[in-house]
């Protein structure tokens, strides 16, 4: 359940707070985690899973909820999405404290742990905790701190809580419904997302070519629907992408679906038109020779996206938060949105045959890159050299 590093002189202790819900709230801890251990060894940090300390109903609703909305049920997701998307205004409505008291009765072994552990920072990389941590501290059973780290761009009420020090969002366009909240400017900071180093340090691409055996002449594509589940046609957008484009390689990666696997055989396996990868914790290197990334909406993905500098044509996003993400990306020329996936191949087919608007594409990527993991960790060890025990 936890995982603590760091190193073993006494120190500080920092607990960061994650979901297992999709990859991204784990992939923006481990940032964090990975950059704190490099940095300050002296502090122990500890990361734990919130859904390890909750009821297996409010599991099953949270995790298996968001999986099924995301999956199969996206307009259902994108309803709940805007109904609870309120109110807009400091101060809590009716519904919220309804929602709020069923979540701590139902994450009361967190608020057990709490009490039993002792730290010298919270950092929050989801919203389930906040609002427990919150009314702990205002009940005077808790003295520790806590931050925000935002793992999206379009951000939601549910990141809303009391007795919060600071709040690192990912955008200017973040930060305004917490302004509309009520929470002043010295506790926003616009970051961006944090991302694992591996995404910002420099590689050969001549060396990883050779090494993922893919073609040094023709343009590469990457197509993923996810990495804990997959979402949209995947199969049928490769079958169009590789008759659209007859020039390119397509690199689909399937996570850990291996019907996914299974199904992208049928299409047959060439390493100079379709490779189908299974999970790999190497994708920054697939990503560094990549010309095009056709992919979900997702906040860590598309971070590591512009960390990279490739630009991204985003499937049919749900509506929610992947849809606010998309349409800020495409708003600013990182990437194209799209609505079938027939939308997907056109797309994917333009792009290609127009190199000069891909390269404006990757300039604009790499133009709303920002090194959140650095100015985020950075801050954390400022707020505990500051603390007192």
């Amino acid at each position: 359940m936890t995982q603590p590093t760091g190193g073993t002189i006494p120190g500080k202790r920092v607990l960061i707070v994650s979901a297992s819900i999709g990859a991204g709230h784990n992939s923006v801890t481990a940032a964090l985690q990975e950059t704190l251990a490099h940095t300050a060894p002296q502090v122990e940090t500890t990361v734990v899973d919130i859904l390890d300390f909750a009821s297996w109903w409010f599991r099953l609703y949270y995790a298996g909820g968001f999986t099924l909305g995301m999956t199969r049920l996206p307009l259902l997701y994108g309803l709940g999405f805007v109904l609870t998307n309120r109110p807009q205004r400091p101060g809590r409505s009716v519904s919220e404290r309804l929602r709020l008291a069923v979540e701590r009765y139902a994450l009361r072994g967190f608020r057990r742990y709490l009490e039993t552990n002792r730290f010298d920072l919270i950092v929050n990389t989801h919203f389930a905790a906040e609002s427990v941590i919150s009314r702990m501290i205002q009940q005077g059973r808790l003295h520790t701190p806590q931050v925000i780290v935002v793992t999206d761009i379009e951000v939601h009420r549910l990141w809303y809580a009391q007795d919060v020090a600071h709040w690192f969002t990912p955008s200017q366009y973040s930060a305004s419904p917490l302004r509309r909240w009520g929470i002043g400017e010295d506790r926003i900071s616009v970051t961006g997302i944090p991302i694992r180093s591996k995404w910002i340090e420099p590689l050969d691409r001549a060396a990883v070519l050779a090494d993922w055996k893919l073609p040094p002449s023709r343009p590469i594509v990457i197509l993923t629907g996810g990495t804990e589940f997959v979402c949209g046609p995947v199969v049928s957008i490769a079958r169009g992408i590789l008759r659209a484009c007859p020039n390119c390689c397509l690199v689909v990666l399937a996570g850990r679906n291996k019907k996914l696997l299974a199904q992208l055989s049928v299409l047959g396996r060439s390493e100079d038109r379709l490779v189908p990868l299974s999970f790999t914790d190497r994708a920054h290197e697939i990503v560094e020779v990549a010309s095009l990334m056709v992919t979900k909406p997702g906040g860590a993905t598309t971070a590591e996206c512009l960390a990279k500098g490739t630009p991204m044509v985003f499937l049919k996003a749900t509506p929610g938060h992947e849809s606010g993400n998309a349409a800020f990306l495409a708003h600013n020329g990182a990437a194209v949105q799209t609505t079938s996936a027939s939308d997907a191949v056109a797309t994917v087919a333009r792009l290609l045959a127009n190199p000069v608007l891909l390269a404006e594409m990757a300039a604009n990527a790499r133009r709303l890159y920002q090194p959140a993991r650095e100015t985020i960790t950075a801050d954390i060890c400022q707020r505990l050299a500051l603390c007192h025990r």
